[in-house]
């Protein structure tokens, strides 16, 4: 085969005219494209200027945010270790607050309960403190209190001021409770010697003479005793033995006020008053028992004394009139002879 024949068919010239031709028109439209993009890029550029400018901006702000939230984290990491240390801390401030409120409470309830009873010792001490009063002016013991409550402890008492120890009234000018005008004791007066000298000075007013817890009273008006009286419980000394063994009230009678625990001069006003007995065997019996009382003071060593000048009430079934020097004199003898049958019997 000759080498035309293997290359193929002769090409014309027409065929070469035509290849250039397609050749150039490619060149031509490669350059259109490379121009047509170069202008494109050209009229795109400043628009991927501005988008990149932006886009660094937006960058920075990121970053600027980025910082800031950082910045927020490291500010709640710190917040939150804050909190956390406050409330554990608070946690422990309440809990010990809860312990104070419950002791609290309890120490509340305990005061409660001891001004409660502080309340009822104090009513309680009142209350005595109000009988010591009260007695202690029923006895003609001269008591200042800021409260005139002695009255109010009276009629709580229910008891007969008049019978138990009659009481004086003050004189001209006078106040009440009546202070002493004498006091003293018996280590320096020889009572029966006080005796003599209040008869020799006329005075009107009520001795009282105390010892071992014993109140003894005598009531005088100008050298006469008008009543005797005092609070001892000796059953052999009481106005109710002496009145017995006498034969002056019959036992039955003086049976029924046993139980009652009076006084002598109460007994005395209640025989008058209750049982009907006459007023002149109670003022025998109260003239006798006077004597026995003179006779427990004339042996006195020690105890106290004061003198209360004032007006004896009148009590005409409870007095009696007995000239103190005949008193004197008279008990003086007996003492004597009890002396000497004393010594008789030794």
């Amino acid at each position: 085969m000759s080498l035309e024949s293997s290359q193929g068919p002769s090409r014309t010239p027409r065929h070469h005219s035509l290849e250039k031709t397609e050749r150039l028109d490619s060149l031509r439209l490669s350059r259109l494209v490379e121009e047509a993009a170069a202008g494109s890029a050209v009229d795109e550029l400043p628009d991927v200027d501005l988008l990149r400018q932006q886009l660094g901006e937006k960058v920075r702000d990121c970053a600027a945010m980025s910082r800031a939230a950082e910045e927020l984290r490291v500010e709640l990491e710190t917040l939150r270790g804050d909190f956390s240390t406050q409330k554990a801390e608070h946690l422990v401030e309440i809990r010990t607050l809860k312990e104070i409120l419950v002791k609290a409470h309890e120490r509340v309830a305990g005061l409660e309960g001891e001004l409660t009873e502080l309340k009822q010792a104090n009513r309680q001490l009142k209350t005595q403190n109000l009988s010591l009063q009260y007695h202690l002016n029923l006895w003609g013991i001269p008591v200042l209190s800021g409260e005139s409550t002695l009255e109010d402890a009276a009629r709580e008492m229910d008891q007969d001021a008049g019978a138990f120890f009659p009481a004086l009234t003050p004189l001209a000018g006078g106040t009440d409770p009546i202070p002493p005008v004498l006091r003293g004791d018996l280590v320096s007066f020889y009572f029966p010697n006080l005796l003599h000298f209040l008869a020799n000075s006329n005075l009107q007013g009520v001795l009282t003479v105390i010892t071992d817890g014993i109140v003894s009273k005598l009531y005088l008006e100008k050298a006469v005793l008008q009543l005797a009286g005092w609070n001892n419980r000796d059953q052999e000394l009481r106005l109710a033995t002496l009145l017995a063994e006498s034969g002056l009230v019959p036992h039955e009678t003086l049976f029924d006020f046993e139980e009652r625990s009076l006084y002598d001069l109460e007994l005395a006003n209640v025989l008058v008053t209750e049982s009907n007995v006459a007023p002149s065997v109670v003022q025998e019996g109260l003239r006798e028992h006077a004597r026995v009382i003179l006779g427990y003071l004339f042996q006195l060593k020690r105890g106290s004394l004061f003198f209360q000048p004032g007006h004896i009430p009148r009590k005409r079934h409870l007095q009696f009139r007995l000239p103190v020097m005949d008193l004197l004199l008279k008990t003086a003898a007996e003492m004597d002879e009890r002396g000497r049958n004393g010594q008789n019997g030794e």
